[in-house]
């Protein structure tokens, strides 16, 4: 079976011109209730910030949230896929670059956006091909804490 990322993406792609502050961004993710932004530089499609990159890059080496423009913390080159891609070749990619989202585009223009739980969706039709990625540790059924014993 074929599986198309535009039968899984999230087509509401929340996005912000990298012109503006990193606190405008922090207030962009907490009023539209999303994680990710997808930054553009007039129009087309430059980064992405997470929630996690304002903390990292921002907040905790000391940035100006009010004065520092956005472009200065994102994550860039932005990795993209377009609709007709395979599911399984966006969960490939997602893995090699260890990043949580792609953005789709269509003609320079966002049109969706895979993220890890669109993944997640996807992965009922796609478990005979993901199955021999998982680490045998995650299949072995786990130890009752009864059964483990510590070592003094």
């Amino acid at each position: 079976m074929v599986v198309r990322v535009e039968d899984f993406m999230t087509r509401k792609v929340v996005t912000i011109e990298s012109s503006k502050s990193i606190l405008e961004a922090a207030k962009t993710l907490t009023d539209q209730h999303v994680g990710s932004l997808v930054v553009l530089k007039a129009g087309k499609p430059l980064g992405i910030v997470t929630d996690r990159d304002i903390v990292t890059r921002a907040v905790v080496v000391g940035l100006s949230l009010e004065s520092e423009k956005l472009e200065k913390i994102i994550s860039k080159p932005l990795i993209t896929v377009s609709r007709d891609t395979l599911m399984l070749e966006a969960v490939e990619l997602m893995e090699r670059h260890s990043i949580r989202r792609i953005p789709v585009v269509s003609k320079d223009k966002i049109v969706g956006i895979v993220t890890s739980s669109d993944v997640g969706r996807a992965s009922k039709i796609l478990a005979p091909y993901l199955l021999p990625r998982i680490p045998e540790i995650y299949l072995l059924p786990k130890k009752m804490d009864s059964e483990y014993k510590s070592v003094d």
